[in-house]
Parts: structure tokens; C-alpha cells; sequence
């Protein structure tokens, strides 16, 4: 018998700290501390990932984990031609497709993609075919039957359709069409079982399709097909009959998670096919159905949408390490809620400042404020000066800013000049600005501070001028941003800063611009509108959240210094916000929306790895 150092090549080592590296997969060692064997294992599960911009189901799919994307489908009241491209961290908005529908098929990449078929509305079945470029969507040749939800594989210059469904009235389909990159031509040779809500993987010459339904008893049949460019042989049944769910992958390496079970049942049963059979696989986080779902082959792809309606997503790996998507958490309540607050500090050591304590549809009624966090629970300090709303922050717990606001609205004043300094313990007053001041922002410290001040007060207008703090003092910067606005997110310091989104309406509210000390310049604009909403972070790895007008879903936007994308979504539509923290560890406390003011604290946690690392037992 072989010795473990024969058979491996490494000595069982004595540690008294768990490894912590991939070379540490399939090793055993001795963890001293903890009494017990060891080892770093490869396994799957599925991760929460970014949402999409809009909820969405009986969406298409293509592409693979880190160059995706979701195009069509439905989200009440209507269907949909967006396009959402994933870059392996979030979705941007790409080129629309050229007529909105739903239960459409897709193939190919990005940025060399296939959508096909489909359903305008409940009765109104297309045959159009359109390519994508990684921009723009340009009409194809059409497929000679007009249906939706067919299975698909392939790419844009080699597809596959079979099955599907369309009016009139209730036609399910056996049909099998091809695509060559310019026309469809019908093959002859029909798939093997007459039904729709078939999903497929792989290429032209090389695919698999489960799952489908004939719309009647059994409603699944848990069908098996593998297709070689010409004919169809019947493969192993599903472990779990289904059909409308989402699908990825290769002939041989291709995953299967969700869909319908019998007559209407959901499920989040995922299934593995190796070419042979089917195996059962880590379950997505609910049950799901008509999802859409992009990637390579079995170990990496992502699943998105899906009824219940939603535009949450989740990616799948299998690798030594275990992944936590990024997520908001419920924190303390604050002791008073009120929104339109100012916000200092990180997430375990913030503050809030200042606000409204109305509800909508009167004059807002201004407080003075001012409470502290500990990560887990407010507690009310010493009160600013100045009772105000639409204050501005920046700092930190014991060395914050305020600045700005609006003092007394009911007797038709503008905003404020008034800057008040924190030291852990009280409020003092400081210097003014030079100008008034309002639901804008402030980027910095507390003794560095940069104000884009963007209105004269409610309701603006629309303003452009900059000014700087050094600690006793305010003094004009000719720096001027393109587009005059007010209400949007400064992040980061006096001299790396970001301005983000704004109002007036679109595209303000779309737009961002740097910062580097006495000039500003045009950056990428943001995925989503934003105005009144919470920022964290810096100039080149910040965090926007809780934006008005607030519709679901409730998206975080994120940006790396050179692009904007989706995040991980807020539990609670508001805005007007205390926020307060960085990208990875953000905090946003009180607000309006629905209800009107609010005393909700959400915390944001950026996605985390970890070694998956497993005690070994004798049984």
C-alpha cells in the first residue's frame, strides 16, 4: 500500500493554523491548536450576485460568467427590451433590442449574441431574429415559425430551435431550426417530444436540451435529448422532471437549476449533466422558475430573474474557496426617525445628524439631532447648533462636519451657510460658506472638506460652483462641473473626488464627474438614476445607495474607477438618507419613501471568500 507522501507528494503537516492558499487543495495537515486533521476541498454552491437593473423572467440569456447578459422578457405591466450586460462583478444597460418581448431564446457571447423568437403579448407570437455586437441589436433573417420559449443552443453564426409554443390557439411545437449566421432553414428531422419551456446547452453540432412540457399530463416528463448538428438521441431522464428553469453549459458539463415541477409546483433543485447522467447539485436560494441563466460549462454561470418576480441573481462556482455575495442587513433602529440627514463616519462608528421629522404632504418640521452608532445600536448626543435639513456630512464619529440646509422652510428662506464641526462630544459653529447650501454634497475630512454646492435651497435651482475647507476656513474654486445640478452623492477626498448623479431629471441624474483638487471631468455615466441617495467610499472604488425616485429594484451601484455597475439591492425603498462608511462596509440609517420618514438602518457587506476547509472524521 502507498504511503500518503507517495501517493500525494507532500508530508501530512504538523500546523498550528489552518493553510490558507489554493496550493492547499487536496493536502492534509494537522492542526495542532484544534486537535484535528485537515484539508482544503473544491466544492460548489451557489452566491448571491448583482442584480439585474430591472426585475424580469422568461428573459434570454448569453454568454458566459464574466462576459453575460439577460435581454427581454417581462416585468408587469408590460414586456421589456433591455439589455443587461455582466462583466463578472454587475450589469450595465446595453443596446435595447429592437421589439420588447418575452419567452425569447438566446445563443452566442458577448459581444456576439442571438435572440430569437418569442412573445409580445400573451397572443402575439414573433419569428424575428436579431444579432448583437456588443452595442447595438440589428434585425436577421426570421425563423420561418413564429413561438416562444423554445430550447436553444449554439452561437450567432451556428444556432439551434426546437419546441415551443404559440396561438392559436394553445400550439405546442416539435419543429427544429437552425441558423447559419444569415437565414433559419427547418431541419426535418423534429425533436423528439412535441412541448415547450425546453431549456438548452451547447453548440450547433454538440447540444443537450431537458426538461419541456406538453402543457398536459405528465406536465414533465423530464425528457433528455443530445443533438449532434443532425439527429436527436434520447438520453438519461432528469433526476427531477422539469421544465421552465434556467440552463447553461456544455453537452458534456451543463447545470439545470429550478423550474416547475408537475402542474405548478416551484422548485430550487439544481441537477449536474455530465453527458451521462444527471446528479443532484447545491440548491439555488428559493424556489424559482422561467429564470435565465448564462455560462461556460457546469462549474461557473449565473442565474437571473424569475418568478416570483424579481431582479436578483446568483452565480455558481466550484473552486476551494466559499463565497458570500454582497448583501444589505437589518442594523439598530435610530431613536428618532427622520429623513433628509446628514451623515458622518464608517459602519461601525457613525453618525447622524440633523433631518426632518415630518411626514410627506406637509412642511417639513426641522430637529436638531444628533445621534451616534456603534455598529449595533444608536445613541443620542449633544444636538447640533443649528436645527436643519438637507445638512451634509463628512468625517469621522469624533472629528465629523456639517454643513449646509435648510433652517426654517415654513418661512420661505433658502438654504444655509452654517458649518458646524463635531469632536465626539458637541457641535460647534464654524465659518459659513461663502454660499448657501443644500441636499448636496460634501467629500473629505473634517480639517479637508470639499463642498459641490448645487442649490441655493429648495427647490434649487440648479447651481455650479465649488468651494474648500481647510479647518477654520471656506474659500472659493473656480471649479466647475459640466452639467449644473443639485442633489447628488460627493465621495471621497478634497483633492480624489466623485460626484455622483443629481436633478434636475435625466440625464442629470445619470451623470458623474471627478474631482482632483481644482478641476472636474467627466466620468462614466451611472447605470441607474440617482438623486438623494447615499454614497460611500472613494473617487475610484465607491458606493451609491437608497436613490430617489425609488423604484423597485432598490439598486446599489458601484464603481471601480472606470466603469459603473449593479450591486446588490436595499430591503427598503428610501432616500434622503444617513450614509456613512466605504464600498465594502457601507451604512445607510433613517430617510423617506414608504413609509414617509423612517427610523430603518440597513448595513452593506461586500462579497467575501473564504477557503473551504473541512475537518476530516472517521465517519
Amino acid at each position: 500500500m502507498g504511503t500518503y507522501k507517495n501517493l500525494i507528494g507532500k508530508d501530512v503537516n504538523f500546523l498550528t493554523t489552518d493553510l490558507d492558499n489554493a496550493q492547499a487543495e487536496g493536502q492534509i495537515w494537522y492542526n495542532s491548536t484544534e486537535g484535528a486533521f485537515k484539508s482544503m476541498i473544491a466544492s460548489g454552491a451557489w452566491a448571491a450576485s448583482a442584480d439585474l437593473t430591472t426585475p424580469t423572467y422568461n428573459a434570454g440569456g448569453a454568454g458566459t460568467q464574466t462576459a453575460g447578459m439577460i435581454f427581454g422578457g417581462r416585468a408587469p405591466p408590460g414586456v421589456l427590451n433591455v439589455t443587461n450586460e455582466y462583466n463578472g462583478t454587475g450589469f450595465t444597460i446595453g443596446g435595447n433590442l429592437n421589439t420588447a418581448k418575452t419567452g425569447l431564446s438566446g445563443a452566442g457571447t458577448v459581444p456576439a449574441g442571438l435572440a430569437f423568437g418569442g412573445a409580445t403579448s400573451p397572443t402575439a407570437f414573433v419569428n424575428e431574429s436579431e444579432e448583437y455586437n456588443g452595442t447595438a441589436w440589428t434585425e436577421g433573417n426570421n425563423l420561418n415559425t413564429a413561438r416562444a420559449t423554445m430550447g436553444e443552443a449554439g452561437t450567432q453564426t451556428a444556432a439551434v430551435a426546437v419546441g415551443g409554443y404559440s396561438n392559436p390557439p394553445a400550439t405546442k411545437h416539435d419543429q427544429v431550426e437552425q441558423y447559419n449566421g444569415t437565414s433559419w432553414s427547418e431541419t426535418g428531422n423534429d425533436y423528439p417530444g412535441t412541448m415547450y419551456d425546453i431549456q438548452g446547452a451547447g453548440t450547433q453540432t454538440a447540444a443537450v436540451f431537458a426538461g419541456g412540457t406538453p402543457g398536459s399530463p405528465p406536465y414533465a416528463p423530464g425528457l433528455t435529448t443530445e443533438y449532434d448538428g443532425s439527429s436527436f438521441t434520447t438520453a438519461a431522464t432528469m433526476g427531477t422532471a422539469l421544465y421552465n428553469a434556467g440552463m447553461y453549459g456544455i453537452q458534456t458539463s451543463a447545470m439545470y437549476a429550478g423550474g416547475i415541477n408537475g402542474s405548478s409546483t416551484k422548485v430550487a433543485t439544481t441537477q449536474k449533466y455530465d453527458g451521462t447522467s444527471w446528479t443532484a447539485d447545491s440548491n439555488i436560494s428559493s424556489v424559482k422558475a422561467a429564470t435565465a441563466a448564462f455560462g461556460s460549462s457546469h462549474p461557473a454561470g449565473l442565474l437571473a430573474g424569475g418568478i416570483p418576480v424579481t431582479s436578483a441573481t446568483q452565480e455558481y462556482n466550484f473552486t476551494t474557496t466559499a463565497t458570500v455575495g454582497a448583501a444589505w442587513a437589518s442594523g439598530g433602529n435610530l431613536g428618532t426617525a427622520r429623513n433628509r440627514i446628514g451623515g458622518a463616519g464608517i459602519q461601525s462608528a457613525a453618525l447622524a445628524f440633523g433631518g426632518s421629522v415630518s411626514p410627506g404632504g406637509g412642511e417639513p418640521t426641522v430637529t436638531d439631532l444628533s445621534e451616534s452608532y456603534n455598529g449595533s445600536a444608536w445613541s443620542e448626543g449633544n444636538n447640533l447648533g443649528t436645527a436643519r435639513y438637507g445638512v451634509q456630512g463628512c468625517g469621522t464619529q469624533t472629528a465629523a462636519l456639517a454643513v449646509g440646509g435648510v433652517i426654517n422652510p415654513n418661512s420661505g428662506a433658502g438654504a444655509t451657510r452654517d458649518t458646524e464641526e463635531y469632536n465626539g462630544t458637541s457641535w460647534t459653529a464654524q465659518p459659513d460658506t461663502a454660499n448657501n447650501f443644500y441636499l448636496d454634497g460634501v467629500a473629505g475630512i473634517q480639517t479637508a472638506a470639499v463642498t459641490r454646492s448645487g442649490a441655493g435651497g429648495p427647490p434649487g435651482p440648479a447651481s455650479n460652483y465649488t468651494e474648500e475647507y481647510n479647518g477654520s476656513s471656506w474659500s472659493a474654486n473656480p471649479g466647475t462641473i459640466g452639467t449644473a445640478r443639485y442633489s447628488g452623492s460627493f465621495i471621497g477626498t478634497q483633492t480624489a473626488a466623485i460626484y455622483c448623479g443629481g436633478e434636475p431629471p435625466a440625464p442629470a441624474n445619470f451623470l458623474s464627474d471627478t474631482y482632483d483638487g481644482s478641476t472636474f471631468s467627466t466620468a462614466p455615466a451611472m447605470v441607474i438614476a440617482f438623486r438623494r441617495g447615499g454614497g460611500a467610499g472613494t473617487q475610484t472604488d465607491a458606493l451609491v445607495y437608497m436613490p430617489a425616485p425609488g423604484t423597485a429594484p432598490y439598486n446599489t451601484q458601484h464603481y471601480d474607477g472606470t466603469s459603473w455597475v449593479t450591486n446588490a439591492s436595499i430591503a427598503t425603498l428610501r432616500n434622503s438618507i444617513s450614509a456613512s462608511g466605504t464600498s465594502t462596509a457601507a451604512l445607510g440609517a433613517g430617510g423617506g419613501g414608504s413609509p414617509n420618514v423612517q427610523n430603518a438602518t440597513e448595513e452593506y457587506t461586500g462579497a467575501t471568500t473564504t477557503p473551504n476547509i473541512k475537518t476530516i472524521t472517521t465517519s
